[in-house]
């Protein structure tokens, strides 16, 4: 019988603080992960098909939703207050899409709705989004069957009321009140926390089937 190794009492403690130094990047990444998904608030525009044409249309409406934004979108602090106005501007945002449309000569319906839907990893600028469920502003052109576009309305990523010249992370610094330092990190994807990020989706994977 083979005899199993001996570890030095110095090897096990060392041992033994690498795996909770681990344990607690992984669990602050998850936290972090969770609160960004709470936290955020995002535009999605679904286009009616992939043709070109329908393609184009869903970047005009997009624009003509952003330019208006200093009338139904402020920088506010919180996701709260972001999502109150957008729901109060819900006709209005309907109103500039259909204007849009009826303008290019299509006569394409428009829905808008706020509503909470799965997202995948995306990348903005130099900003990493978690996959998760986040709360959107949907604005589905036509069936809404075509290739969507989406961005960050709160904290203000795409929003040209947002300072020009101000990087991704000074908007949220200023206007992201919510957010925490974490959060902050996490969504810059700075090297350290790559790896907790990656191994936090998959710890929430194995937990979502588990629990479902």
């Amino acid at each position: 019988m083979k005899k199993l190794p001996k570890f030095s009492t110095t090897s096990l403690i060392a041992a033994a603080m690498t795996f909770s130094l681990l344990a607690s990047g992984i669990i602050t990444a998850v936290t972090a992960e969770k609160h960004v998904e709470s936290s955020l608030v995002r535009l999605h525009i679904l286009a009616d098909s992939d043709s070109e044409e329908d393609q184009q249309l869903k970047l005009k409406v997009r624009d003509a939703v952003l330019a208006a934004s200093d009338e139904i979108f402020e920088p506010y602090s919180t996701s709260e207050d972001a999502l109150l106005s957008l729901y109060n501007n819900m006709d209005r945002i309907k109103e500039i899409a259909d204007s849009t449309l009826a303008e290019c000569g299509s006569t394409d319906t428009v829905t808008c709705e706020l509503t909470r839907m799965p997202f995948d990893t995306r990348y903005y600028d130099d900003l990493t989004v978690p996959a998760g469920e986040y709360t959107a502003l949907r604005i589905t052109i036509g069936s809404g069957q075509g290739k969507n576009w989406w961005c960050v309305m709160y904290p203000p990523l795409c929003i040209p009321c947002a300072a020009a010249q101000m990087t991704d992370e000074e908007i949220m610094e200023k206007y992201g009140g919510e957010l925490t330092d974490e959060d902050i990190l996490l969504l810059t994807c700075e090297e350290d926390y790559e790896a907790r990020l990656y191994i936090a989706e998959v710890i929430k994977k194995l937990l979502d089937a588990v629990n479902n």
